[in-house]
């Protein structure tokens, strides 16, 4: 299996590469991680799970380097230390970090992506087992094991849609609805302290946060959750008042996501490329260019769950929350509706 993969690495370089160096970028990696507030014992281990990859990479692949690391080759190296068991958040925090302390974007974004969201199928199964008992929520799960850290999203999507269709199957829609719809990401209420304001502000306050944040990673060039900032997605965001804040109309709110690589998006003619730029999810995003595989557009109630947070803190209770639009079931955007409380008048 090793060799195999350094095989896939070999394909994956390009071939002109006899520029590269052959050793990490070690004083580089360093000085990025001690300007982050590691400890030095800290940094000293995550120095050591780069030195000892690449060394073994190396006796495979004498020229190469992460600095040349696209984003098959990511794959293949993740898929590599899935094998060999050592694909832990820890070491796969580490290979973020170093991507983004060489600039390696590709492999900066390949890993991020791994990892955003990564706990979701793991809430889902201990959902899933709070509400049915871990009998029946094993037999939904037989011979389909909680996905390794690093799966290809073509897996990842391979494996949403069987779990969906086995649970609408058994539990039906209105269950799944309902299981889903608190999301399925970690949502830690003190992580949201700044949305504890009054509501009457709060869309203009975090229209305005957002847009902020966007010029703050664009004048420092670097990427927002794995996109490119320029003046064309500033200004998407700027004409559409539901991004980034939402407005709101009687009893709700109407949000719209902004896309995951909204230049992408933006650029994109074919309508199927176009929503798979848009979408964020990483359990479904493949499905959305693969005819053969439709999955349920009830898991986009976990997005929702998402958008209705920072409005539970803000009125202290739990609200509802409607995809009106989804890019899933063929939409062109991400919408939703967030009810207001009875006692908002």
């Amino acid at each position: 299996m090793v060799g195999e993969f350094f095989q896939k690495i070999l394909y994956a370089i390009d071939r002109d590469s006899s520029h590269m160096e052959h050793i990490m970028s070690e004083k580089l990696f360093r000085a990025f991680l001690s300007s982050r507030g590691f400890s030095n014992e800290n940094v000293e281990k995550q120095v050591s799970v780069i030195q000892q990859l690449e060394k073994d990479l190396n006796d495979y692949v004498p020229v190469w380097t992460f600095n040349d690391l696209n984003p098959s080759s990511v794959q293949s190296l993740v898929e590599n230390l899935i094998d060999r068991e050592l694909n832990s958040s820890d070491n796969m925090y580490t290979l973020l970090r170093y991507a983004k302390a060489i600039g390696n974007k590709p492999m900066f974004n390949t890993v991020f992506e791994m990892l955003d969201g990564c706990e979701v199928m793991d809430n889902l199964f201990h959902r899933l087992g709070e509400r049915v008992g871990d009998e029946l929520r094993d037999t939904i799960y037989e011979e389909l094991p909680l996905p390794p850290l690093g799966l290809s999203k073509k897996e990842k999507a391979c494996y949403t849609y069987r779990i969906m269709q086995r649970m609408e199957e058994i539990f039906g829609e209105n269950f799944c609805k309902d299981l889903l719809s608190e999301s399925l990401r970690d949502l830690i209420d003190s992580n949201y302290t700044d949305e504890k304001t009054d509501f009457y502000e709060a869309c203009k306050k975090k229209k305005k946060k957002f847009l902020n944040l966007l010029i703050e990673y664009q004048h420092r060039g670097d990427v927002f959750f794995g996109q490119e900032i320029n003046n064309d997605v500033i200004d998407f965001v700027k004409s559409n008042p539901e991004i980034g804040g939402g407005i709101r109309d009687g009893d709700f709110v109407y949000e719209t996501k902004l896309p995951y690589n909204t230049a992408a998006y933006l650029e994109e003619k074919d309508p199927v490329l176009k929503r798979y730029h848009y979408c964020h999810c990483p359990w479904v995003k493949e499905s959305i260019r693969n005819e053969n595989m439709r999955i349920s557009d009830t898991f986009c109630l976990c997005s929702a769950g998402f958008h209705k947070k920072p409005f539970e803190i803000i009125f202290d209770q739990k609200l509802n929350g409607e995809v009106l639009q989804s890019v899933l079931k063929g939409d062109p955007v991400c919408r939703f509706r967030i009810s207001l409380p009875n006692n908002d008048k």
